[in-house]
């Protein structure tokens, strides 16, 4: 074993969550949507004149906020998917 290999999962775990995150997966997040959300939410209240989320931010913030509500248990990146999918499909914020 070269000592790369050897150190390289050592320094991967001292990094930041965010260095090593994998991007959003927009067709995940799609499917969380559908299956979790859009029940209660059709395109309507993401087009409506007074939006909540008037960033990215704030987009992942009500994602999050909702899905604790339901009791969805989702993980961080269960968020990150669906916020940057309702964010690719609808809001388009600069990140």
């Amino acid at each position: 074993m070269t000592m790369t290999k050897a150190v390289l999962p050592t320094l991967l775990c001292l990094l930041p969550f965010d260095a090593v995150a994998t991007p959003a997966d927009l067709e995940r997040g799609r499917l969380f949507y559908e299956n979790h959300c859009r029940a209660c939410h059709d395109s309507q209240v993401h087009i409506r004149e007074v939006q909540t989320a008037k960033s990215l931010e704030a987009v992942r913030a009500q994602v999050a906020r909702w899905q604790e509500v339901l009791k969805l248990q989702w993980s961080a990146e269960d968020v990150a998917d669906v916020a940057e999918y309702l964010n690719a499909t609808w809001y388009q914020h600069a990140e």
